[in-house]
C-alpha cells in the first residue's frame, strides 16, 4: 500500500524544522560562547580562558610599573604573562626567562635584536644586554603576550 504525497510530507517537515532549531540553538550558543570568551568549555582544570589563550591570547603586561633591577634578573612566564612585565636593568645585564606554563613560549624582541627561541615547560634561557635600547617583546606562539625591557 502507497502513502499519499501529503502523509509522506510531514515527517519529513518534523525533521526538518527539529533540525532547523537545533541549528539555530547551536548557532546562538556560538555566539554566547564568543561574547564571554570561553567557548563554552568551562574550565576543564585548566584554568578559566585556557582554550582563547591557546588560540594566541595573553597579557600585555608592559604598561606595568618599573621593576628596577641589578646585573642579574629572572623573569618568569606564567599564566600567559610575563613577570615583571616591565623590567629596567644595566647595560651589561642578563635575564633569564623561565617558562612554568604547560604550553611552549617565547620571549622575542618585537624589533628582532634577540629571541629565547621556544621555552617549554620548565625551560630557561639567559640572554645578555650589551647595549642601552628600550626594547617591547613579545610571545610569538601568544602574541598578546607583551613586556617591556629598558636597557640603561
Amino acid at each position: 500500500m502507497r502513502q499519499s504525497g501529503s502523509a509522506t510530507m510531514l515527517p519529513l517537515a518534523i525533521v526538518a524544522a527539529v533540525l532547523a532549531a537545533a541549528l539555530l540553538s547551536a548557532s546562538a550558543m556560538a555566539a554566547f560562547a564568543m561574547a564571554r570568551g570561553d567557548w563554552g568549555m568551562g574550565d576543564w582544570g585548566m584554568g578559566r580562558g585556557h582554550m582563547q589563550r591557546m588560540m594566541g591570547g595573553g597579557t600585555n603586561s608592559s604598561n606595568a610599573p618599573v621593576s628596577v633591577g641589578g646585573k642579574t634578573e629572572r623573569a618568569s612566564i606564567r599564566d600567559y604573562a610575563f613577570a615583571p612585565g616591565n623590567l629596567q636593568i644595566p647595560v651589561g645585564g642578563t635575564v633569564t626567562w623561565t617558562n612554568y606554563d604547560d604550553v611552549p613560549h617565547t620571549a622575542t624582541a618585537k624589533d628582532g635584536s634577540w629571541d629565547t627561541g621556544i621555552l617549554n615547560k620548565g625551560d630557561t634561557k639567559t640572554l645578555s644586554f650589551d647595549k642601552a635600547g628600550d626594547y617591547t617583546y613579545y610571545c610569538t606562539v601568544h602574541p598578546s603576550m607583551v613586556a617591556r625591557l629598558q636597557v640603561q
